[in-house]
């Protein structure tokens, strides 16, 4: 009387583990995508600190220091430009990580 059909439950399954077979898939790229940033960070903070590191070490052995100052103030931006990235890098990645649980998870109890 009211023509009211529900879909095979089969085929609900199947469009469910195709949507969040998506979503998995989309939520690991942007995981490996702010891993490999992070990654290329790290690599080039390890360059700034050494080379502040040898600018400091070049500051004591001249008479003047002054002409280094300016340089290290550099670095030191730098670096802290890196730690403020890197840490919202890293609350991005425990964001993703977590929606990737809770969906796998929902996704287990299909």
């Amino acid at each position: 009387m009211f023509g009211f059909n529900v879909r095979d439950p089969e085929r609900d399954r199947e469009s469910d583990t195709a949507r969040f077979k998506r979503i998995i898939t989309t939520l690991t790229a942007v995981r490996n995508e702010l891993e490999l940033e992070k990654l290329g960070l790290n690599k080039r903070f390890a360059e700034a600190s050494a080379d502040a590191a040898l600018t400091l070490e070049a500051m004591t052995d001249i008479a003047e220091p002054e002409s280094y100052e300016g340089r290290l103030e550099n670095l030191t931006s730098v670096m802290k430009a890196y730690e403020k990235r890197v840490a919202f890098l890293e609350s991005q990645l425990t964001f993703v990580e977590g929606i990737l649980g809770k969906t796998s998870s929902f996704h287990d109890d299909l």
